[in-house]
């Protein structure tokens, strides 16, 4: 016997779906049967995510997976529009979930109350996009070395104050987070939200406030995370993607900039040659691991702690090369916490490798240009000058202050043909 008040359930259920999605389904390029299988990761769940999250839920994406540890604070209210005055102290997750419900009840909201680097590989496996809303640089360098790893989309966001900027990674066909970085990593590590109850606690700053936070406005977040959102659909409906993956937006002038970031064939977490076979560091018999670091640090833009590794074991600081019997080409690895797998090196064994700091007068010019490899040591002009009497060119990049009067600045000499 035929169920007829079954059928009329489900026709009417469906009806009321295609009702829902009435005005955006007139879309030529839509495609709502596609959205409804989707399924898409969003990793922190503040100004941008969510934004995001009610985005995608209201347009019927079928199961939003949320990942964010951190509780809501009282300033958090001006930002970020999933949550309400009663949800003041709650976890962000856990709200973020009952709200969104309130504006699909269709919608699947799986959360994890955790930290990312925590969750296991299988929560991904049914993730079709990746979307960035996380306000720290050293969680953005592991998701997109993440990313990179389980070969998923994945789009960036990021704010300051007025200023805002998205960024495509498709794995092995853009550049990724590390390829080219086009904001000082130092102005990227502060933190754009202040850090709820949990996060103090993790971090052990509990009855202080974080030195310094990025300026950040709802105009600006949503109008970022309604790009990532629209990023979203398109990956998701199978439309073309611009050539374009990186935008930058100037709230002040109402302005877009869009620009084509090319994949850095040395990137060390994207390129087959670094994936594929390492990198080659220079070293000296007399070097300290301490130094390699150091040298290590400013390269690469690493985190301290980090550990390196020969032949299985965890080398200290005041250990040298020379007792270590490391030798020329022997490999040696780096476990970094904002990289997902350890990075492999080969050791380039020289006599003499530059000092790591040298103090510079103030008034002294600092350049700043193309990364390549290199190490650190004294000012631009004087470099071009003894390169010149050794018959080589000097290529430099990257400076940093570490202080007032004190900079490091490294560099690449080569040989002319």
């Amino acid at each position: 016997m035929i169920n007829n008040s079954s059928n009329s359930s489900d026709e009417s259920t469906l009806d009321k779906e295609l009702e829902r999605y009435a005005r955006q389904i007139l879309i030529e390029e839509w495609d709502q049967d596609k959205l409804s299988k989707s399924t898409v990761f969003i990793a922190g769940v503040g100004a941008l995510g969510t934004v995001v999250s009610l985005n995608l839920a209201l347009m019927g994406v079928r199961k939003l997976i949320l990942c964010d540890y951190d509780t809501i604070e009282l300033s958090n209210l001006s930002r970020q529009i999933l949550f309400f005055k009663e949800d003041v102290g709650n976890f962000k997750v856990d709200a973020a979930k009952k709200n969104l419900k309130l504006f699909n009840p269709n919608v699947i909201v799986e959360t994890h109350n955790s930290k990312l680097q925590e969750l296991n590989k299988k929560v991904f496996e049914e993730v079709d996009v990746i979307v960035d809303g996380l306000d720290t640089f050293g969680a953005r360098r592991w998701l997109n070395s993440f990313a990179i790893d389980i070969q998923k989309p994945l789009i960036h966001g990021g704010l300051f104050g007025w200023l805002g900027n998205i960024q495509i990674v498709i794995p092995n066909k853009t550049a990724c987070l590390e390829c080219q970085p086009l904001i000082p990593r130092k102005r990227l590590q502060k933190p754009c939200t202040p850090l709820g109850e949990v996060r103090r606690k993790d971090r052990n700053i509990i009855d202080k406030e974080v030195e310094e936070k990025i300026p950040s406005i709802l105009t600006t977040s949503s109008i970022i995370a309604g790009i990532q959102s629209q990023i979203a659909l398109k990956i998701l409906l199978g439309l073309k993607l611009p050539e374009e993956n990186y935008i930058f937006y100037d709230g002040l002038s109402e302005s877009f900039t869009k620009l084509k970031l090319n994949k850095n064939e040395s990137c060390i977490v994207c390129s087959e040659k670094y994936r594929a076979k390492g990198v080659e560091f220079a070293v000296s018999k007399n070097d300290s691991i301490r130094k390699i670091k150091d040298r290590l640090i400013m390269t690469y833009d690493l985190d301290e702690p980090f550990k390196l590794m020969f032949k299985g074991k965890i080398l200290g600081d005041n250990k040298k090369i020379r007792d270590l019997e490391i030798e020329n080409r022997d490999a040696f690895f780096v476990w970094n916490k904002n990289i997902v797998h350890p990075m492999k090196f080969y050791a380039i064994i020289t006599e003499k490798v530059e000092p790591t700091t040298i103090t510079i007068p103030e008034d002294t010019k600092i350049f700043e240009l193309k990364l390549k490899w290199g190490t650190i040591t004294d000012t631009k002009e004087k470099i071009k000058k003894e390169a010149k009497k050794q018959g080589q060119e000097v290529e430099f990049f990257k400076t940093q202050k570490l202080k007032k009067g004190l900079y490091l600045v490294r560099y690449k000499k080569f040989r002319k043909k």
